[in-house]
């Protein structure tokens, strides 16, 4: 009761902040420049001028008119010239005329380096032991590859970019970043035997267990209803075992790969680690219909320090995502969900501490709440709407069924369902997605964002689309 009390109040504010200020600039003139600041420096042929002003001036910009919105937002995009560039705003209610003056700065991109001493590769034969979970790589700084859990064993091939490589078949390599790493000076097992496997359950998930005399290398690619799982450096010959799980349809192995295929359309969440000696492999068993007893994990980006994106009127990003997230709670906890929010007031938390908040509470569905911006040299007139993100396959449908849902409630323009590989929406247990509800420097969107019953209402929209995820699968 306490902590419902302490959401509503702090939505409370937020909206009282918000009338005050709209009184404030129905009253007196003012001049705000929410960005860019005097003597930016950006890379980009044109940049856009944020800010708020009275919603009854006439604003201009370097003698251009500029549209000023019902709460006094503007967004502008301007051309700029290479070099210095002198930007004058004036706002003028009433012959009060604020003036401001601001100084440009355009450079040329630097080129991305491309010094041979550090793309040079250097052969070498190492054996190294992982000390940090950290990413596998298709090339250094390249496209992920399933993460590396600490205590695996592996023997480089070579260094660049202060990566390792790794050769994991013919003609197929993969990079290590070398910090994440230190040398193994024990015994080290060359194409170990794997002749054991077991299969067992838990109340959530199928368990998969093989024994390893070291942790090898570890590949998973999830596609459809069928998880291949590829162990590096290892033969597999097992033998005596038995398929327990009634959900598993088919189990297969060949070399040093094994494919699990379910019985249902697709995947719910799988993991692997390494505990006692084995590797340990989870697959989430099929979800039950509704959200009743299900674990959604939200997380509200930004916070405390971190702003996000700021919109013309200065209200952060943090303030509108977790005022969105708040709703969402409450309405899902009326239909029986369990609701883990990542964060509950206007605190910072890291991106991966958010990620081990989800994971510690056994979530089903970990939904990262968001609202979108854009970098120099594009247009926000042109570019906005309501998007949503998915890294893995199985968190597909999901996507597209919140999307579907989110745009119906906001009205906006389909900006995609999007795949990104972003830290909310790596996780392949619990079910990641991001949703970017709508765009802070649009300021058609912004308006809505700030406005508590749409606020709610996209909350329940993104409650119709796990709903509607849940019952359908």
């Amino acid at each position: 009761m306490l902590n419902n009390l302490k959401h509503f109040f702090y939505i409370f504010i937020v909206l009282c902040v918000f009338v005050l200020g709209l009184n404030v600039y129905a009253v007196h003139n003012h001049l705000v420049i929410v960005y860019p600041r005097d003597g930016a420096v950006i890379t980009a042929n044109s940049t856009f001028f944020i800010g708020n002003t009275n919603p009854k001036a006439t604003l201009t910009i370097n003698n251009k008119p500029v549209k000023v919105y019902s709460n006094g937002a503007f967004v502008r995009v301007f051309d700029l010239k290479q070099g210095e560039n002198l930007i004058t705003l004036k706002s003028n209610f009433q012959n009060d005329l604020k003036e401001k003056n601001l100084r440009i700065f355009v450079k040329p991109a630097q080129a991305s380096g491309n010094n041979e001493n550090i793309n040079k590769f250097y052969p070498l034969k190492k054996k190294l032991i992982v000390n940090e979970e950290t990413p596998l790589r298709q090339t250094p700084y390249g496209n992920r590859l399933t993460p590396v859990k600490k205590g695996v064993i592996f023997e480089a091939i070579g260094v660049q970019n202060n990566h390792y490589k790794i050769e994991l078949d013919k003609d197929k390599f993969a990079y290590i970043l070398k910090s994440a790493t230190h040398n193994y000076s024990k015994n080290y097992i060359k194409n170990q035997i794997l002749d054991k496997i077991f299969f067992t359950e838990d109340a959530k998930n199928i368990i998969i267990k093989i024994p390893l005399k070291q942790f090898e290398l570890v590949e998973l690619e999830q596609k459809d209803n069928k998880l291949s799982v590829k162990i590096n450096n290892a033969q597999l010959t097992f033998n005596d075992y038995i398929v327990k799980s009634p959900y598993i349809k088919n189990f297969e192995f060949n070399n040093n790969r094994f494919v699990v295929e379910l019985l249902s359309n697709g995947f719910y969440g799988y993991d692997y680690f390494y505990e006692q000696g084995c590797l340990v492999l989870k697959i989430r068993k099929p979800f039950s219909k509704g959200l009743r007893g299900k674990i959604i994990a939200i997380d509200a980006g930004h916070g405390g320090k971190e702003l996000g994106s700021v919109g013309p009127t200065q209200v952060p990003e943090k303030d509108i995502n977790l005022a969105i997230a708040l709703y969402l709670k409450n309405i899902l906890e009326k239909k029986g969900a369990i609701v883990v929010l990542t964060r509950e007031e206007d605190n910072f938390v890291g991106l991966y501490k958010r990620v081990e908040i989800a994971n510690a509470h056994d979530a089903d569905i970990l939904i990262s709440i968001h609202n979108n911006a854009l970098p120099d040299g594009q247009n926000p007139y042109v570019i906005h709407g309501t998007s949503t993100y998915y890294y893995h396959e199985q968190a597909l449908d999901l996507a597209n069924i919140v999307q579907n849902e989110l745009l119906k409630a906001t009205g906006f323009i389909n900006h995609g369902v999007k795949h990104g590989s972003l830290v909310l929406t790596r996780p392949s247990m619990p079910m990641s997605i991001l949703v970017e509800v709508g765009f802070m420097i649009n300021p058609f969107e912004y308006e809505q964002l700030l406005v508590p019953n749409n606020q709610k209402a996209y909350a329940m929209a993104i409650c119709d689309g796990l709903r509607k995820y849940f019952d359908f699968e």
